[in-house]
């Protein structure tokens, strides 16, 4: 059985996160969705920012689009996920955006050495955990 997160360990993440992050001076945090949506919210109410775009981004289906277009210098967005495994999304934001974004993250995979995001919450050890707002689809 896969192990899921608990509120309390994202709740950890999160403040590890926003103690790397405090005087970074990130203006914007953009939401790598789906699974970026509630760690990014989670963190841009500890860390006061106001502005939360988003990114729709997913491994299986592609880049469809993003709010970010023309509004923002990349240098003062953090881009932000709930996980990597493979570090696919990282390249990703890196090749779309440039150099200048940085991508954080909840939760990475300890042995995840390549495209690592440039700011881990906690990591992790073997397959990714399933995350306490990933809820069964509706039929």
């Amino acid at each position: 059985m896969k192990y899921s997160y608990t509120w309390e360990e994202v709740e950890d993440a999160v403040n590890a996160l926003s103690v790397a992050l405090q005087k970074k001076g990130f203006t914007c945090i953009a939401a790598i969705g789906r699974g970026g949506c509630i760690p990014a919210a989670l963190v841009a109410h500890k860390l006061g920012i106001n502005v939360v775009d988003y990114v729709n981004y997913n491994r299986d289906y592609g880049f469809d689009g993003d709010s970010l277009t023309g509004r923002h210098q990349f240098e003062d967005v953090l881009f932000i996920d709930d996980a990597t495994e493979t570090g696919g999304t990282m390249e990703f934001i890196k090749a779309r955006y440039g150099n200048p974004a940085r991508v954080a993250v909840l939760f990475c995979a300890a042995d995840n050495q390549i495209n690592r995001p440039d700011f881990v919450g906690l990591e992790y050890l073997g397959d990714c955990p399933k995350m306490p707002w990933e809820v069964k689809k509706q039929k």
